[in-house]
């Protein structure tokens, strides 16, 4: 199942998430917006890193695939938020 979330950070920038998920579980996620990730491979390695993960489990993987990446506009407590509101 596709679900679709698009989340405007309160004082930031615009963070749109798709999750293709199924049981529960994220198949495959694509963050994208107009916010900034430093450097500049981590929404890739965040992506990767969401395949598979239990939706219970998405808060702890996001903040896991962030760790020492500078953040501009969005923080993690709003892409956890994107992904569960785009899994349902």
């Amino acid at each position: 199942m596709l679900g679709k979330a698009v989340y405007k950070v309160p004082g930031g920038k615009l963070l749109k998430v798709a999750v293709e998920h199924e049981g529960g579980r994220i198949v495959e996620a694509k963050v994208t917006g107009d916010f900034f990730m430093h450097p500049e491979d981590a929404v890739e390695r965040l992506e990767g890193r969401l395949a598979g993960v239990e939706m219970s489990e998405v808060e702890g993987a996001v903040k896991e695939a962030l760790v020492g990446v500078v953040l501009y506009g969005v923080d993690v407590e709003a892409i956890v938020k994107a992904l569960r509101e785009a899994a349902g």
